[in-house]
C-alpha cells in the first residue's frame, strides 16, 4: 500500500472515531481483511499505545509503523492530528448548538454504537489470535 492510500485509511479512521480505541474497528476492516496488517500488529500497536504516554488514539502510530515503517508511522500521525485541527475550531464556534438536548442525544448514540462496534472488533481479534483462556475472556469482560 503507497503512503498516500495509507494516509487516506489512517485519515478515514481518525476523522470516524471518537477517540481512543473507536478507530479499531474501521482499521481492522481496512488493513486486517484485505492482507495489509495482520491481527498480531494491531495487538502489538494497542500494546504499544497503552503503554506509551500520550492519547490512547495514537496506536494507530504504531501501527502505520509496523505496517510501513517510519512513513507508515509519518502518515498515521499526520492523518491522526488533521481531524483534531479542524474539529476543535468548528466545535469551538458552534456549541451553543451542539449542547442542544436532541445533539446531545445523537451524540449519546453514536458513544453506544461505537462500544458496541469495539466490543464486536475486540471479540473478532481474539477469536482470530486463537482460543482464549477464561481468564483472558474475564480480563477482556473488565476492560
Amino acid at each position: 500500500m503507497d503512503a498516500l492510500a495509507l494516509f487516506g485509511v489512517f485519515l478515514k479512521a481518525s476523522a470516524l472515531s471518537l477517540g481512543g480505541l473507536s478507530s479499531l474497528p474501521l482499521l481492522r476492516a481496512d488493513l486486517v481483511a484485505p492482507g495489509i496488517a495482520t491481527d498480531d500488529q494491531v495487538i502489538k500497536a494497542i500494546a504499544i499505545g497503552r503503554i506509551s504516554t500520550g492519547p490512547n488514539g495514537l496506536y494507530i502510530v504504531s501501527l502505520g509503523y509496523l505496517v510501513a515503517g517510519v512513513v507508515g508511522a509519518t502518515m498515521a500521525l499526520l492523518a491522526a492530528s488533521l481531524p483534531p485541527l479542524v474539529i476543535v475550531p468548528i466545535t469551538a464556534a458552534a456549541r451553543r448548538w451542539l449542547v442542544a438536548t436532541p445533539v446531545a442525544g445523537l451524540v449519546r448514540g453514536v458513544a453506544l454504537a461505537t462500544a458496541g462496534l469495539l466490543a464486536a472488533t475486540g471479540i473478532g481479534i481474539v477469536t482470530a489470535t486463537g482460543t482464549p483462556s477464561l481468564w483472558q475472556l474475564a480480563l477482556a469482560a473488565i476492560a
